[in-house]
């Protein structure tokens, strides 16, 4: 490094204070520029210690603020302009696009998740304040769902928490969305007392090969909403099986629960809203 003492803008150099300024960046960028040693000063005055800069060192700020915009931290900037062969770039490039594709993966998994959990609190809160819980006819287009098969003890918190669930998801690195999503069979016309369940949600990515799935869907349901304390989700069960049999429908032994507010969102039992969907088919008479 030149210590020579030299005036202002002697040999076309610029001071600390003209390159900020003319290069719209702060005297504390360009030391810390300095520091990682992305851009060091042509000459630094043994007086007082002043930093100054030629043009061409100067011209490397708009490279190091367009590396900034493609995504490199400066660290990973060390060498760019140093370096003559443009094979360097090109591994380099190279190397970052790969990590923007898994950084915009893991973006896109996080606004679908967040987008699809928005949803059903709008959609919970709509059925709640309008206390929707008549029975309704739906289809539903198939979707396939991955899923665990577990014991089920009655205690909705850790049927809808999970534990092992999430264990199993993040075994299988398996991104989801949506409700959780309960199945029983065997459940009686009088009574929801089951010792079993299926455990399910929708895979963001369906390249989850490796997972078992089930296919949802493709079929009419009967719908209605129970509102409020989970213990009381039979009561709601009991009606839709009433409807069907007063509305000629044929109900398949099993039942869905969807769960559009529940646990996750609030422990305040009484804004539960649980989404009853049985498979079922109108009797031609």
């Amino acid at each position: 490094m030149n210590t020579t003492k030299l005036s202002k803008k002697t040999n076309q150099m610029y001071s600390i204070g003209e390159v900020a300024k003319l290069c719209n960046v702060s005297r504390k960028t360009l030391r810390f520029y300095e520091q990682l040693g992305l851009l060091k000063p042509d000459h630094v005055s043994l007086d007082n210690g002043y930093r100054y800069y030629t043009e061409e060192t100067m011209n490397s700020i708009p490279v190091i603020k367009y590396y900034k915009q493609m995504g490199f931290k400066l660290q990973e900037m060390k060498g760019v302009q140093q370096s003559g062969d443009y094979f360097y770039h090109e591994t380099m490039f190279l190397t970052k696009l790969e990590e923007l594709k898994l950084e915009e993966q893991r973006i896109y998994d996080s606004f679908t998740a967040v987008s699809d959990w928005l949803g059903l609190i709008r959609e919970g809160t709509i059925a709640s304040e309008n206390s929707m819980r008549s029975v309704n006819v739906k289809y539903f287009e198939q979707e396939n769902y991955v899923f665990l098969e577990q014991e089920f003890s009655q205690n909705y918190m850790d049927a809808v928490i999970n534990i092992p669930w999430v264990n199993y998801l993040e075994e299988q690195k398996c991104a989801i969305t949506g409700p959780v999503i309960l199945r029983f069979e065997d459940c009686g016309e009088e009574d929801f007392h089951c010792s079993k369940m299926m455990i399910m949600q929708k895979p963001i990515h369906a390249q989850n090969m490796n997972m078992p799935k089930r296919m949802i869907g493709g079929q009419m349901f009967l719908s209605s909403y129970h509102i409020g304390d989970l213990a009381n989700i039979g009561q709601q069960y009991k009606k839709m099986k009433a409807w069907a049999k007063a509305n000629h429908y044929r109900c398949k032994n099993e039942v869905f629960q969807r769960y559009v507010i529940d646990y996750w969102s609030t422990m305040n039992v009484d804004k539960f809203v649980v989404e009853l969907l049985i498979p079922a088919e109108k009797i031609r008479c």
